[in-house]
């Protein structure tokens, strides 16, 4: 490739590759890649909503003719193009996802530039071969799949015939923290895996590989989550009964209603705080758990088990709902005047804290047993021993994960 060549390369690009279901698929790169979007529509390519082209005419003579026009446009508007020779990333995680247990789905994720490619690393987990990957490779496109909850990234290994799959942090959890980095150095979280690119053993990689450590994983992040909040919203409470007595006469009368009230009011909030971690994921916990005491009905004692798991259910039914009256009152806010908003906003968090303070207790109270519990109820991490026509991600040399770690760092913030 010439100098010239390569500046159109890296300015636009146009990748064809073929779909049994779609014919010739495109996509594009490139710091201009939207002069390359603009010679696929004006040779007949339609865009679709996952950013990749497809001709509206499937006829062997449409698909020629168009592919001519594209040759001249493809000039015209500065544009490379790139044949890649492996089938469509897209029909392949199809195929992929309707051989997973449950109800998984896929979409492609197109990367347009290469730093749309590295926002995959804010949620991705893993510090081998897929996220080294993401960050030295030029990886055009990659698919996502998903069962509603937990999120798989798929992309062609570059330079083999694999495919590379990694686990991403679960969609339910919050998202709108500015840097989820940490969750990739947690100790049990599941590195990606080389797989066949057929779709079936792919599946079964996964299947046999991948998604048991994948929930262990989950389960166990979760629980050290919800535990470490109950140790804070722990000495949240410790810290107002130290203060308390110190705010009350004798009879336990507050000497100052307003001293008083206000710092109630941050008890409240502090405890709040870790309780909406118990209810971003006690959910999930409470069905693992509960499928557990299913399958090893003789691990547990069955009554206390049941008891602790209905307290935690209520409590779990109160904070939820707790959030929809707070969330429904809050929405009603905008109709005031901004004079009057943020101190209607303070109210309604300390209305809800205190309508919710009772549950909140209940949670203090009984979950370290549902702590203990759910510990032990972690789903089994799957055998060390490969699945047929799989492997593992195979070892990056001595200075490549080291690379890869700085690099990731590099991003924090990003």
């Amino acid at each position: 490739m010439t100098q010239s060549q390569t500046g159109i390369a890296n300015s636009a690009c146009i990748y064809l590759c073929y779909s049994a279901s779609r014919g010739i698929t495109a996509f594009t790169g490139g710091k201009n890649y939207r002069w390359a979007g603009t010679a696929l529509i004006e040779a007949g390519f339609i865009r679709l909503s996952d950013g990749t082209y497809c001709l509206a005419q499937a006829t062997p003579d449409a698909t020629r003719e168009a592919l001519l026009d594209l040759t001249r446009l493809a000039r015209t508007h500065r544009a490379a193009i790139t044949t890649l020779e492996r089938p469509f990333l897209g029909e392949v995680a199809a195929r992929v996802a309707r051989n997973l247990p449950g109800n998984w789905s896929s979409e492609i994720v197109v990367h347009c530039v290469p730093v749309w490619q590295q926002d995959h690393l804010d949620w991705l987990w893993d510090q081998g071969v897929l996220a080294q990957a993401l960050i030295t490779e030029r990886v055009p496109y990659a698919a996502l799949l998903t069962n509603g909850t937990d999120e798989l990234l798929m992309i062609e290994r570059p330079g083999h015939e694999q495919l590379l799959i990694g686990a991403c942090l679960p969609s339910d959890f919050n998202r709108r923290v500015p840097d989820n980095r940490h969750f990739s150095n947690f100790p049990n979280a599941p590195n990606s895996i080389c797989v066949p690119a057929e779709p079936l053993p792919a599946a079964h990689a996964i299947t046999a590989q991948m998604l048991p450590r994948y929930a262990h994983a989950v389960h166990r992040l979760r629980t050290d989550l919800v535990s470490g909040a109950l140790s804070a919203g722990q000495e949240a409470l410790d810290a107002w009964d130290a203060v308390s007595d110190s705010l009350a006469d004798e009879q336990g009368w507050p000497l100052d209603d307003e001293t008083y009230g206000l710092r109630a009011q941050q008890r409240d909030a502090e405890v709040w705080d870790q309780f909406e971690v118990f209810l971003n994921h006690g959910r999930a916990l409470i069905d693992t758990v509960t499928k557990h005491l299913d399958e090893a009905p003789d691990q547990f004692p069955r009554g206390p088990a049941e008891q602790l798991l209905s307290a935690m259910r209520g409590v779990l039914e109160r904070g939820k709902n707790a959030i929809a009256s707070w969330e429904e009152g809050v929405s009603r806010l905008c109709d005031r005047p901004r004079s009057e908003r943020d101190e209607a906003f303070e109210d309604a968090v300390a209305e809800r804290n205190a309508d919710v303070w009772d549950a909140m207790v209940t949670w203090l109270d009984r979950s370290p047993d549902f702590i203990k519990l759910a510990r032990s109820a972690a789903p089994i991490p799957s055998s060390s021993i490969p699945a047929p026509g799989a492997s593992q991600s195979p070892a990056l040399n001595s200075a490549a994960p080291s690379a890869a770690r700085t690099a990731l760092t590099s991003r924090r913030g990003h």
